[in-house]
């Protein structure tokens, strides 16, 4: 930890420096900053380090220096700017009238507008603020193009602010309209039922540009103004927002961007009417994802396919999904082209492949590239693997993430590879799958599902004590060491101290109420959350909710990863309404949530590569309970 501290005595140094500071000594303290990062450029703090000059000069109030310097953030480009607009100030103040000088001056205040334009709030702008507007660039053209950025991105506060700044300059005479308006934008934020009063009323026209005031608003607030009203509404119809769009004259592209939000909001209403004139729409609209919704319903539905496939975009069309569904539609009606398709994606890595094998009547064959060889890799980065090494073992996991990924990023991908597979090695499994994301070595599948902690996972497949009321055939029938595995992978990445935002911890992403259940239930130890980013607890933890949920669904994956996922609950919800009528790849497709239907092709897929890796003598793609399953 010697460079950390050397880097932290550097920034101490910085803080004592102000604008009496010997220049000597500002130059001093810079050089020895500069030296530093150049002996460790692979260092993860050199970033941090690169940026610190820019808080030396700025202490040390080194105009000339400071606007020497390339800034990363908005806070610097500030400080860059305005340290040039002085220099240019102090310019002109000391010469006759220079042509060059207010040229300069007019540069940095324009590049000063894009920051304000596209920002909600700038820091330590007052001086670049004052000169911009006391040369006329706030405009009330600009604060509205600013409004409709802001209100693009739901920015409450930014209109607040900018609001405020209409009286920033004292005495200035406040825009009353202009101000009204911008209150109109806030409340429309916050209450957005309340677009259907300014919608139905009519539109103010600027005399001067002969636009539209406040078309923004009813254009960017209409899909907002939709989540006000109920998806299962009677006979929900788009024949009153055709007025609105015709009062306000949306172009089409508007008009298409409201019809794609009014689809998607009701989409499912089962309303006749509706779903004829949904059905018309979609094929003008050529909007993928409502074509993918769509066709999810269709499988749900068991109605025709064909006709929703044929209205996807070529790019969507390859999708290894809907070339699956394109070839079991062609199988269906006896195409001899449709064994090619289902060949030509077996060979490919994925869910849809697996399944195209199985199809096939085929074992899936899963081709994995070897590792490049790296001679000597840990000698070559012995100084960072140490770091890292010493970071892990101070319970710094976060350091030692951020020290590892400086050291991965710059390096070709062959140096990635053997350095992930040495991280795999140590066992710093979260690193070695963090430096296959890096790597973007997606066919690497024994980089990016190593064997984590597979001692835990036996005791906890060995160990896991059901409840005794269950019946013993379903006791017996535990869910498997792959399966477990590959839901931990799934939703971990091995990062034992992964948290969600739902408060999901450790491996395998336990709430701590289903945590606390589970030990209960299977009497085993749990003395609290911090016990979920204990590795073994967190797997027996885990593993025995597993099982919890195989009892309920006996040897199906698909329906323990989906409650897994997304609760038990819904699992039954969606089993009630596919009512026993679909096959296992229709059940899947039409699996509602995106995250669950992604979660369940994941798993499964890992569960057979994890299988793979371990060199299980029997290989199994789909139980029959999932197979054969009507669901």
């Amino acid at each position: 930890m010697q460079t950390d501290a050397i880097a932290a005595y550097l920034d101490a140094r910085i803080k004592t420096v102000n604008r009496d500071t010997p220049r000597e000594e500002v130059n001093a303290l810079r050089t020895d900053i500069e030296q530093f990062i150049q002996q460790h450029a692979s260092h993860f703090l050199r970033g941090k380090l690169e940026q610190s000059i820019f808080t030396l000069l700025t202490n040390a109030e080194d105009t000339q220096a400071l606007a020497e310097l390339t800034p990363n953030n908005l806070e610097r480009q500030i400080a860059v700017l305005t340290a040039k607009y002085q220099i240019e100030a102090a310019n002109t103040s000391q010469t006759a009238e220079n042509p060059s000088n207010d040229k300069n001056k007019s540069a940095i205040l324009s590049e000063y507008e894009q920051l304000w334009l596209n920002n909600a709030e700038l820091p330590n702008d007052a001086q670049l603020w004052a000169a911009w507007y006391s040369q006329g660039g706030r405009t009330e053209e600009k604060i509205y193009q600013k409004a409709e950025m802001l209100f693009g991105k739901n920015d409450a506060k930014g209109l607040e602010i900018l609001t405020k700044e209409l009286e920033k300059i004292e005495n200035a005479k406040k825009d009353e309209q202009v101000a009204a308006h911008l209150a109109l934008y806030q409340d429309l934020l916050k209450n957005p039922a309340n677009l259907k009063t300014l919608a139905d009323s009519l539109p103010l026209i600027d005399g001067n540009t002969n636009k539209i005031i406040n078309k923004f608003v009813v254009v960017l607030g209409f899909a907002r103004y939709l989540r006000t009203i109920p998806e299962n509404m009677n006979e929900p119809t788009f024949t009153p927002y055709e007025q609105w769009a015709k009062t306000w004259q949306l172009n089409e592209a508007e008009l298409r961007d409201w019809k794609i939000a009014f689809i998607n909001r009701f989409f499912d209403n089962e309303s006749p009417n509706f779903v004829q004139w949904r059905d018309q729409e979609l094929l003008k609209l050529n909007a993928d994802n409502l074509i993918e919704r769509r066709l999810r319903t269709a499988i749900w539905q068991q109605t025709d396919l064909l006709g929703w496939l044929n209205a996807l975009s070529d790019e969507a069309k390859q999708k290894q999904e809907w070339r699956y569904w394109m070839a079991k539609i062609a199988a269906q009606a006896s195409d001899k082209d449709a064994k090619q398709r289902l060949e030509a994606l077996s060979k490919e890595r994925g869910f849809y492949p697996m399944l195209a094998a199985v199809k096939l009547g085929h074992s899936y064959k899963l081709e994995m590239p070897k590792i490049p060889q790296e001679s000597n890799i840990q000698e070559k980065y012995a100084t960072e693997l140490a770091e890292i090494a010493e970071l892990r073992q101070l319970d710094r996991l976060g350091a030692a993430k951020q020290r590892w990924r400086s050291l991965l990023e710059k390096l070709p991908q062959e140096k990635q590879l053997a350095l992930s597979q040495y991280a795999n090695e140590q066992n710093w499994f979260e690193l070695g799958v963090d430096g296959s994301i890096i790597a973007k070595a997606w066919d690497y599948i024994n980089l990016r599902l190593p064997n984590a902690y597979s001692q835990y996972f036996d005791i906890a497949i060995s160990n896991v004590n059901l409840n005794t009321t269950e019946p013993q055939a379903v006791v017996d029938n535990r869910v498997t060491k792959t399966f477990a595995m590959a839901i931990a992978r799934q939703e971990s990445t091995w990062n034992p101290m992964a948290q969600s935002s739902a408060n999901a911890r450790g491996l395998m992403q336990l709430l701590p109420s289903t945590a606390q259940k589970t030990a209960e239930n299977q009497q085993l130890p749990y003395n609290g959350e911090l016990d979920l980013f204990k590795p073994l607890n967190n797997i027996l933890l885990g593993t025995a909710h597993l099982n919890e949920l195989n009892a309920k669904y006996p040897n199906n994956r698909i329906l323990i990863a989906s409650a897994y996922n997304a609760g038990a609950s819904r699992v039954e919800k969606w089993l009630a309404r596919a009512n026993g009528k679909l096959a296992m790849d229709e059940f899947i497709a039409s699996i509602p949530f995106f995250e669950t239907r992604g979660y369940v092709q994941n798993v499964l897929t890992y569960d057979f590569y994890y299988q793979n890796l371990q060199d299980k003598e029997k290989l199994q793609t789909f139980s029959k309970e999932e197979y054969d399953r009507l669901y």
